[in-house]
């Protein structure tokens, strides 16, 4: 009886239909992916506000983000309580970020 239910097993995972792995939409990622690591990295060095949660705005240096995007590294950041020189903050605390000026290349 486990002998069956193993093979069973074996044939439906074998035809289960990998979707997203399909060179297009591999190729649709991976352009993805470029473009906005291209926009992260032209971000940085400029001044950034963040609208937090509990209504708190704050403004600093966007340094960069962690390969999840879960923590956005900044430099002198100006909070409501004083300046900090470094700070990490959590992506989930922040509502949105506008930086002004950017420019194309």
């Amino acid at each position: 009886m486990v002998g069956s239910d193993e093979a069973e097993l074996k044939i439906s995972e074998s035809s289960v239909n990998h979707d997203f792995s399909t060179p297009e939409k591999q190729e649709a990622r991976t352009f993805l992916r470029e473009r906005f690591l291209r926009v992260i990295s032209g971000v940085i060095g400029k001044e950034a506000s963040f609208q937090l949660y509990e209504n708190t705005k704050v403004k600093a240096e966007f340094r960069g983000c962690d390969i999840d995007c879960l923590e956005i590294f900044t430099r002198n950041l100006e909070t409501p309580s004083g300046k900090v020189p470094e700070a990490i903050l959590r992506a989930t605390d922040v509502i949105s970020f506008e930086i002004d000026n950017i420019q194309q290349t």
